[in-house]
Protein backbone atom coordinates (compact mmCIF):
# COMPACT_ATOMS: atom_id res chain seq x y z
CA UNK A 1 0.00 0.00 0.00
CA UNK A 2 1.18 3.16 -0.86
CA UNK A 3 1.85 6.05 1.86
CA UNK A 4 -0.85 8.08 0.20
CA UNK A 5 -3.38 5.18 0.41
CA UNK A 6 -2.40 4.91 3.72
CA UNK A 7 -3.41 8.19 4.87
CA UNK A 8 -6.32 7.71 2.92
CA UNK A 9 -8.22 5.16 4.38
CA UNK A 10 -6.81 6.45 7.64
CA UNK A 11 -8.10 9.75 7.65
CA UNK A 12 -10.86 9.93 5.19
CA UNK A 13 -12.79 6.54 4.64
CA UNK A 14 -11.66 6.53 8.72
CA UNK A 15 -11.24 2.42 8.51
CA UNK A 16 -10.46 1.57 11.65
CA UNK A 17 -8.29 -2.04 12.82
CA UNK A 18 -10.35 -3.90 14.77
CA UNK A 19 -8.91 -7.13 16.86
CA UNK A 20 -11.77 -9.53 18.13
CA UNK A 21 -9.73 -11.75 19.03
CA UNK A 22 -7.98 -9.36 21.55
CA UNK A 23 -11.51 -9.47 23.60
CA UNK A 24 -11.97 -13.28 24.25
CA UNK A 25 -10.43 -15.38 27.12
CA UNK A 26 -7.59 -17.69 25.90
CA UNK A 27 -5.59 -20.23 27.37
CA UNK A 28 -3.32 -22.07 25.40
CA UNK A 29 -2.73 -24.76 27.59
CA UNK A 30 -6.36 -25.30 27.57
CA UNK A 31 -6.10 -24.96 23.44
CA UNK A 32 -3.74 -27.76 23.38
CA UNK A 33 -5.61 -29.97 25.82
CA UNK A 34 -8.28 -29.91 23.69
CA UNK A 35 -6.75 -29.64 20.20
CA UNK A 36 -5.05 -33.15 21.80
CA UNK A 37 -7.92 -35.14 23.23
CA UNK A 38 -10.65 -34.06 20.10
CA UNK A 39 -8.43 -33.65 16.90
CA UNK A 40 -4.81 -35.76 17.56
CA UNK A 41 -2.56 -32.61 17.62
CA UNK A 42 1.09 -33.38 18.79
CA UNK A 43 3.26 -30.71 19.93
CA UNK A 44 5.84 -29.70 17.04
CA UNK A 45 8.08 -28.44 19.28
CA UNK A 46 8.16 -24.72 19.76
CA UNK A 47 6.32 -21.74 18.94
CA UNK A 48 5.90 -21.39 14.59
CA UNK A 49 7.15 -24.27 14.20
CA UNK A 50 4.39 -25.91 12.32
CA UNK A 51 5.42 -24.89 8.97
CA UNK A 52 8.70 -25.82 7.79
CA UNK A 53 10.04 -22.42 6.55
CA UNK A 54 8.57 -20.65 9.26
CA UNK A 55 10.79 -22.97 11.72
CA UNK A 56 13.80 -22.97 9.68
CA UNK A 57 13.24 -18.49 10.13
CA UNK A 58 12.96 -18.45 13.74
CA UNK A 59 15.24 -21.74 15.10
CA UNK A 60 18.36 -21.95 12.34
CA UNK A 61 17.55 -18.60 10.15
CA UNK A 62 17.59 -15.50 12.61
CA UNK A 63 19.54 -17.16 15.82
CA UNK A 64 22.87 -18.04 13.58
CA UNK A 65 22.62 -14.91 10.34
CA UNK A 66 21.78 -12.16 12.72
CA UNK A 67 22.56 -13.00 16.49
CA UNK A 68 18.09 -13.22 16.98
CA UNK A 69 16.60 -15.36 19.44
CA UNK A 70 12.34 -15.44 18.71
CA UNK A 71 11.99 -17.36 21.66
CA UNK A 72 12.17 -14.18 23.75
CA UNK A 73 8.98 -12.98 23.00
CA UNK A 74 7.06 -16.42 23.91
CA UNK A 75 9.17 -17.02 26.86
CA UNK A 76 8.99 -13.78 28.28
CA UNK A 77 5.23 -13.72 28.00
CA UNK A 78 5.12 -16.74 29.72
CA UNK A 79 6.65 -15.08 32.57
CA UNK A 80 3.83 -12.31 32.84
CA UNK A 81 1.47 -14.58 32.23
CA UNK A 82 2.34 -16.95 35.34
CA UNK A 83 2.63 -19.89 32.97
CA UNK A 84 6.49 -19.98 34.14
CA UNK A 85 9.20 -18.67 36.25
CA UNK A 86 12.20 -16.25 35.04
CA UNK A 87 14.50 -19.03 36.16
CA UNK A 88 12.41 -21.44 34.35
CA UNK A 89 12.90 -19.32 31.27
CA UNK A 90 16.48 -18.54 31.50
CA UNK A 91 16.68 -22.61 31.64
CA UNK A 92 15.29 -23.02 28.47
CA UNK A 93 16.70 -19.81 26.61
CA UNK A 94 20.08 -21.42 27.89
CA UNK A 95 19.36 -24.37 25.75
CA UNK A 96 19.71 -23.68 22.09
CA UNK A 97 16.94 -23.52 19.49
CA UNK A 98 15.43 -26.98 18.55
CA UNK A 99 16.39 -27.43 15.09
CA UNK A 100 14.41 -30.76 13.71
CA UNK A 101 17.04 -33.13 11.54
CA UNK A 102 17.28 -32.39 7.91
CA UNK A 103 15.37 -28.98 7.90
CA UNK A 104 18.58 -27.38 6.73
CA UNK A 105 18.79 -29.99 3.72
CA UNK A 106 14.91 -28.97 3.23
CA UNK A 107 15.20 -25.59 2.60
CA UNK A 108 18.31 -25.92 0.36
CA UNK A 109 16.14 -28.23 -1.91
CA UNK A 110 13.61 -25.87 -1.66
CA UNK A 111 15.55 -23.22 -2.37
CA UNK A 112 17.23 -24.91 -5.50
CA UNK A 113 20.55 -24.39 -3.65
CA UNK A 114 23.88 -26.39 -3.42
CA UNK A 115 25.57 -26.67 0.12
CA UNK A 116 28.17 -24.43 -0.75
CA UNK A 117 25.51 -21.24 -2.42
CA UNK A 118 23.73 -21.83 1.00
CA UNK A 119 26.54 -21.69 3.49
CA UNK A 120 27.74 -18.64 1.19
CA UNK A 121 25.06 -16.90 1.66
CA UNK A 122 25.19 -17.58 6.10
CA UNK A 123 28.14 -16.57 5.64
CA UNK A 124 27.67 -12.84 4.60
CA UNK A 125 27.39 -10.12 6.85
CA UNK A 126 23.64 -9.71 7.69
CA UNK A 127 21.73 -6.99 6.02
CA UNK A 128 19.23 -5.16 7.82
CA UNK A 129 15.83 -3.00 7.36
CA UNK A 130 17.75 0.68 7.15
CA UNK A 131 20.12 -0.88 4.40
CA UNK A 132 16.72 -0.76 2.03
CA UNK A 133 14.22 1.61 0.80
CA UNK A 134 11.23 2.15 3.63
CA UNK A 135 8.90 4.70 4.50
CA UNK A 136 10.16 4.69 8.59
CA UNK A 137 12.26 7.84 8.02
CA UNK A 138 8.56 9.71 6.90
CA UNK A 139 6.41 8.28 9.70
CA UNK A 140 9.26 9.28 11.74
CA UNK A 141 9.14 13.27 10.61
CA UNK A 142 5.66 12.50 10.92
CA UNK A 143 5.27 11.07 14.53
CA UNK A 144 3.10 13.93 15.60
CA UNK A 145 0.44 13.39 13.13
CA UNK A 146 0.16 9.67 13.58
CA UNK A 147 0.26 10.15 17.04
CA UNK A 148 -3.29 12.50 16.23
CA UNK A 149 -4.38 9.53 14.57
CA UNK A 150 -3.22 7.03 16.73
CA UNK A 151 -5.34 8.83 19.83
CA UNK A 152 -8.36 8.80 17.26
CA UNK A 153 -8.10 4.86 16.90
CA UNK A 154 -7.13 5.57 13.10
CA UNK A 155 -3.91 3.69 13.38
CA UNK A 156 -2.96 1.37 16.08
CA UNK A 157 -1.27 2.36 18.84
CA UNK A 158 0.95 -0.41 17.99
CA UNK A 159 1.95 1.01 14.72
CA UNK A 160 2.88 4.51 16.50
CA UNK A 161 4.86 3.42 19.00
CA UNK A 162 6.90 0.44 16.13
CA UNK A 163 7.70 2.72 13.18
CA UNK A 164 7.41 6.34 14.40
CA UNK A 165 10.53 6.76 16.23
CA UNK A 166 14.15 6.18 15.48
CA UNK A 167 14.87 2.51 14.97
CA UNK A 168 17.61 1.12 17.04
CA UNK A 169 20.70 0.29 15.19
CA UNK A 170 22.11 -2.91 14.55
CA UNK A 171 25.59 -3.70 15.97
Amino acid sequence: MSFGKFLYWSMVKRIRKIRPLWYLPYSKAEARRFLESNCGWRDYGGHHLENRMSAFHHSFYTPRKFGLDQRNNTLSAQVRNGLMTREEAFQAYAEPPFVEDELVGYVMKRFEMSSAEFWDVMARPPRFFTDFSTYKHRFERLRPLFFVLARAHLVPMSFYLKYCFPAKTPS
